[in-house]
């Protein structure tokens, strides 16, 4: 008896999945009203509606106590263009968000509230411009350090033609190509470059150390600035009038003026006070003591208590302003537009170029020092280390640096006044020098 081999067991066949339908461009712009799976990227589909918009959607699940839940959020409009606008995506953009979104998701994160955090942190990085984050730095440096008046109003004057440049652009987009921008705009200025460059720098580092940014770009770009020549001196020597017969018509030109400007009575203060510019033009009527006449302040340069005699003339100066503007504000010479602030150093050397005529290189506001410095010692005998004392000078290192900010007060008073009588005598001594 034979027997039959064994039948196979035929097994049902599954019916095979049809593949899935990827979409492509052209599927996209020539698909019909309703939605359609991307085929690349689970839970992400196209919606057509009868106008012919075409947008976006995610649908996605978050775990909940009660279960998971479905939601859909809406990614964007379907554009071709290169860059796409914002909120319009391309097919390849919309599935790298869609993948973005569900990285989010799988953390708990819901792709609409983390769209929300980021709009609001690019707005809020489009609104931390140079000026916004140069004016934070400014008064919170102000305060720590302790700013004085003067380095206030030096750091905002130098951040005037800087904020021209780069104020409106964001903090995270400046660039080296601004700062090389800034320079040229002080060229031939070395001095004025370097300093425009540290502001910036400043500025940027505290961005950084706000994490505003994560890199100061101005670091290392004292390599733009221009080498000093072989020869041109490290300070630069501002041109002072000592000469009698020039400084009695500087005198009768001042005297000329008849407006009552802040620049035209620092220039008058300035011939009697042996002070940097910046220093008077932020005298301030707290620091005065008219009964007797003195001026006590802190040095900007080096930061220490220095008196200054005021002689009757200047008192006559200042007892006038008191009666145009004490209680105006806190300084002796404010701002025309603005009486909170100080007169700028430099409305001083303009006023000298623009309302006294002297041509550029001839006489400076800072030559008033030197022209004390000289004329007391060549015409009044005056004692050199009086001199150096009244000027704020640091004592030469001959003396030990033994004087302190009081001595040979006496002898400075003195000194003051026969300064300031000398130059009245110039005024009328119209024989002088001829």
């Amino acid at each position: 008896m034979t027997t039959k081999p064994a039948t196979p067991e035929v097994k049902d066949k599954k019916p095979k999945t049809p593949p899935k339908k990827v979409l492509t461009d052209p599927a996209v712009r020539n698909a019909k009203v309703g939605a359609h799976a991307d085929g690349t990227v689970r839970g992400l589909f196209l919606i057509v509606t009868p106008a012919g918009s075409r947008s976006w959607r995610l649908r996605y699940w978050i775990n909940t106590p009660a279960g998971s839940k479905e939601h859909t959020h809406t990614l964007g409009i379907y554009s071709l263009g290169t860059p796409s606008p914002a909120r319009h995506l391309s097919l390849d953009e919309a599935r790298q968000a869609a993948r973005s979104a569900k990285a989010g998701v799988s953390r708990g994160e819901h792709p609409k509230d983390a769209e929300k955090v980021a709009e609001a942190v690019r707005k809020a990085t489009e609104a931390r411009t140079f000026s916004a984050v140069a004016k934070e730095f400014v008064d919170h440096t102000k305060v720590s350090k302790e700013w004085t008046a003067s380095t206030d109003n030096g750091i905002r004057y130098a951040l005037k033609p800087i904020n021209k440049v780069m104020g409106p652009v964001p903090i995270t987009l400046v660039s080296v190509d601004h700062i090389k921008e800034i320079l040229a705009h002080h060229r031939g200025k070395r001095e004025s470059q370097r300093f425009a460059l540290s502001v910036v720098r400043r500025v940027l580092a505290f961005a950084k150390v706000s994490r505003y940014v994560t890199e100061n770009v101005a670091v290392g770009c004292e390599e733009l600035l221009p080498i000093r020549k072989k020869g041109q001196p490290r300070h630069k020597h501002y041109p002072a009038i000592t000469d009698p017969v020039q400084l009695k018509e500087f005198l009768h030109r001042l005297d000329a003026i008849t407006g009552h400007s802040s620049a035209i009575y620092g220039l008058r203060l300035l011939m009697l006070l042996p002070v940097r510019p910046v220093e008077l033009a932020t005298m301030k009527w707290a620091d005065l003591e008219t009964n007797p006449g003195f001026w006590v302040f802190t040095m900007s340069k080096v930061h220490r208590q220095h008196i200054v005699p005021l002689p009757r003339q200047a008192l006559v100066i200042l007892e006038e302003l008191r009666a145009r503007r004490a209680g105006q504000c806190e300084y002796v010479l404010p701002r025309r537009e603005d009486a909170t602030l100080p007169i700028g150093a430099d409305g001083l050397r303009l006023a000298i170029t623009k309302q006294l005529k002297y041509p550029v290189g001839v006489a400076s506001a800072h030559g008033f020092r030197a022209c004390f410095e000289t004329c007391a010692i060549r015409d009044l005998g005056a004692d050199a280390m009086v001199v150096t004392l009244s000027t704020g000078h640091e004592t030469p290192a001959a003396f030990g640096g033994a004087y302190d900010r009081r001595d040979l007060l006496q002898e400075r008073i003195e000194l003051a006044q026969r300064y300031a009588d000398w130059l009245d005598e110039l005024r009328l001594d119209d024989d002088r020098g001829e």
